[in-house]
This record gives structure tokens, sequence and C-alpha cells, in this order.
């Protein structure tokens, strides 16, 4: 559901950039021109304070609100993981609080500084040097956390990983070299919405992830217990407690109510 609505995001800011420019070319200056731009600047995924910008920063404190619960829960078990949940909670909020503050742009300027006369095509975006390094960083350091997750949680999380990433890197640096050769045209208009699609995609599927990740289940007394629904994630610093020490730790609850 919420991968089409993002598709009808990158669907209607393509629409109305359309619907602008032929109004423009039909009646330049009327209006319908001036109708048309104000829709247009409220679904286009190149602008900021919109509805695709408030779509992908919701998208991104969900995660962040999960991750944090699954690191609660996972620290109130004994597992392992407890500090990679809570920091990645804190990388997605302040990925969440990028979408709406335009943060990473901020990065443009002391990297077109230090860049010189390199800032051009896919230079043309210079915050996209420091910020491909702050993700490799980032990536490093949560590696062999994802290596740890189950399996088919780690495949989803490496690929929404990578469409991200493809998004918000590589294609905006397609995007600068577009936009040097050919300018705010067509093919940059599509280039951009690609960029933001695939942003939108690599979200929805981290949120499924963690999602899969929760098991929600009534109580026979009444109310709810909720847990990380993969014993590995809860069980596995109790194991590895007993095998260095020769102890069984003492069952914690998993969940809360």
């Amino acid at each position: 559901m919420l991968l089409l609505v993002a598709g009808l995001l990158i669907a209607l800011s393509l629409g109305t950039r359309y619907g602008a420019y032929r109004a423009e070319v039909a009646r330049p200056g009327s209006t319908q021109v001036a109708a048309w731009k104000a829709v247009m600047q409220l679904f286009d995924v190149n602008s900021e304070r919109n509805v695709p910008t408030w779509f992908s920063s919701t998208l991104l404190m969900g995660c962040a609100v999960l991750a944090a619960l699954l690191a609660a829960l996972v620290r109130r078990a004994g597992g392992r993981g407890a500090g990679h949940w809570a920091g990645l909670a804190a990388v997605l909020s302040l990925l969440s609080l990028d979408e709406v503050a335009a943060l990473h742009e901020r990065l443009g300027g002391p990297a077109a500084e230090v860049l010189g006369d390199a800032t051009r095509g896919a230079l043309h975006f210079a915050w996209v040097v420091p910020g491909t390094v702050l993700a490799l960083v980032v990536g490093l350091v949560f590696v062999r956390f994802v290596v740890g997750l189950p399996p088919g949680t780690r495949r989803v999380v490496v690929a929404a990983a990578a469409m991200y990433l493809t998004g918000a890197t590589a294609l905006e640096a397609i995007g600068g070299v577009v936009l040097e050769d050919q300018g705010d045209r067509a093919v940059y208009l599509l280039v951009t919405a690609a960029e933001e699609g695939l942003e939108m995609a690599g979200s929805v599927l981290l949120l499924y992830a963690a999602m899969c990740l929760l098991h929600l289940r009534p109580e026979p007394g009444g109310g709810y217990h909720l847990s990380t629904g993969d014993p590995d994630l809860v069980h596995s610093g109790a194991a590895e407690h007993e095998r260095l020490t020769g102890h069984r730790r003492p069952s914690a609850p998993s969940s809360s109510r």
C-alpha cells in the first residue's frame, strides 16, 4: 500500500509538472498557469515542504520509531544488537529531519570550497562527496549487525539500503550531469523522480523489515503481548552469556504489555 502511495506521488509530481508546462505554452502568464504552478509545488518531488517531503519524512520517522522499539525489546530480553538498533533509530531520525530541513544541502558549500573547480558534472551537487563518505562510515559501523540479522530480514534490509543510497547519491550525481547538460527539463525531471522514488521505496522496505521482526499477540487474560517475533534476536545474548561463563542468565521478559 505504501509503495502504491509512493508511486502515486511520483506520478502526481510528473503530471503536475507537465500540466504547468502545457499551460505556460498555451496561455503564458494566465491565472491557469498560476493555478497549475501552485498545484505543482504541492507535489513536486524536487521541492521542499510539500506532500512528498512529508511522506518521506514520515516513513523514515516510522522506521526510527520501530528501530527504537526493537532496541528496547532486545535490551530487556538480554539479547545482542540493542545498541545497534538504538543507533539505527538515531540515524533514521536524522534522515527524517533532513527531509524537511534539507540539512544535507548545507554540506554543499564547504564541500564546494574544498573541491574547487572539480564541482562539475557528477559533483555539481557537491554535498554528494561528504554524504557518500558518511554513508560508507555508517555502513561499516552496521555491517556486522546487518550480517547477524535473520536471513530473510537481512536481504530486505540490504535491498532497502541499496535502493535508498542509489537514489540519494548515485542518481543525485547523475542528476547533476543532466542538469548541466540539458537544464531543468524532461530528462532531469525523470532522474529526480527516479531518485525520490528509490528513496521512498527503500524506506518502505526498511519499515516492512522492522515490522516483520515484531510480533503482537493477544493474552488470555486480556491485553496484548509484544515481542521481537524472532527468538534469535532475544536469546542470542543469553546463549552467548552461558557459553562464556557456564552459567545460565536468568530469563528476562522480551516484551511489554
